[in-house]
């Protein structure tokens, strides 16, 4: 990782530790580990950290995110070596690479194409060397729309500048399908999968998200919806107001606010989150709050494009809370998941089990 990395999940986990410290002293008693945890954390603060993660069994369990598991390895040659096998056998990065079809069909590898993708029609289609997409709009366009699709692989992300000024961040194994510049009185997007927005406000011209559960519709505002085939549909918002609607029902979020859509029914239930919790992704990290091990499984197995199973069915179910940051190798991850819980990671190939330590 580079040092512009390394100073800001720096300054980012000191944040993580002054927001749940408190919390962390009100809920367990603990307090003779905590200044333990924090001795090791002054000497050690310059390490790298890849995931924080505590296990929670019978309520939220807010820990630091067991770094006192990481720091003790260096005072164990056991641990080291642990270390060392975890980091060999699981040496997956993620990264920013994607897949443009264009109206006409062609196939653009933005992970090697830079510059210039497309000057034709109306709109000058960009792919500059921070790996950033952007549509830019020079002149009036006709009455019927060119369809451009974005394909992120798991393993992937990538961001998008409409040609509105919309801007997209995508998650790993998402779609989205979109005008090169937008006609008509609505602006129109289709997603499969999950991305993060921050909508030009254009009071004449409502922003519509569509997915195959749901639409969200918006004037100018910055949202998360997460989409994928077989799972719960969550809409998350952070800034604005949004409406939320699917073939039964409707609803409109405020801030903090979020619609979850099962899999089975198009029934919406809305409850109040901390929004940063479904968003901060965007911006490198995957934090997570009293979250099942299927969940963050799923999120990883996206991110590094690994194949992850459970061997027990009753470890979908355990909770954890913590952080991923999304520059790392999947390999602290899983050494810090294992150190914190009864779970052990194996690989046969390239694939990766979860079993019960004491199988």
């Amino acid at each position: 990782m580079d040092k512009e990395n390394q100073k800001k999940n720096k300054k980012y986990f000191e944040y993580y530790i002054v927001q749940r410290k408190e919390e962390f002293r009100c809920r367990y008693d603990h307090e003779r580990s905590w200044e333990a945890l924090q001795c090791k954390l002054q000497k050690r603060r310059k390490r790298r950290i890849g995931l924080y993660c505590v296990t929670a069994s019978a309520a939220l369990f807010i820990l630091v995110l067991g770094i006192s598991h990481i720091f003790s390895l260096h005072n164990n040659t056991q641990n080291k070596d642990a270390v060392v096998a975890a980091v060999v056998s699981f040496p997956e990065t993620g990264s920013r690479k994607a897949i443009l079809t264009l109206e006409n069909g062609e196939k653009v590898d933005l992970s090697v194409k830079k510059g210039t993708i497309s000057n034709e029609s109306s709109t000058i289609i960009n792919n500059n060397s921070n790996q950033l997409l952007t549509y830019k709009k020079v002149e009036e366009v006709s009455s019927t729309p060119r369809m451009n699709t974005l394909a992120v692989p798991r393993g992937g992300e990538y961001q998008l500048i409409l040609s509105d000024g919309t801007r997209i961040w995508m998650n790993a194994e998402s779609f989205l399908r979109y005008p090169a510049s937008f006609v008509g009185e609505k602006r129109e997007v289709f997603l499969e999968g999950e991305a993060f927005f921050e909508v030009a406000k254009d009071t004449e011209h409502p922003f519509v998200v569509h997915t195959n559960r749901h639409s969200v519709e918006v004037l100018g505002t910055s949202f998360n919806i997460s989409a994928y085939p077989d799972y719960k549909v969550y809409t998350t918002l952070e800034e604005g107001r949004v409406k939320v609607s699917t073939a039964k029902a409707s609803v409109v979020l405020n801030p903090d606010q979020q619609a979850v859509i099962e899999p089975d029914n198009d029934d919406i239930v809305t409850r109040d989150v901390p929004a940063y919790l479904f968003t901060s992704w965007a911006k490198g990290n995957y934090e997570f709050r009293n979250t099942s091990l299927a969940e963050i499984v799923a999120q990883l197995s996206r991110w590094y494009n690994v194949d992850i199973y459970f061997k027990n069915e009753s470890l979908k179910n355990k909770r954890f809370a913590g952080i991923i940051f999304r520059e790392e190798e999947l390999s602290f991850a899983i050494e810090v998941i294992e150190r914190v819980s009864n779970v052990h990671f194996t690989r046969d190939g390239e694939t990766i089990y979860i079993e019960d330590k004491h199988e």
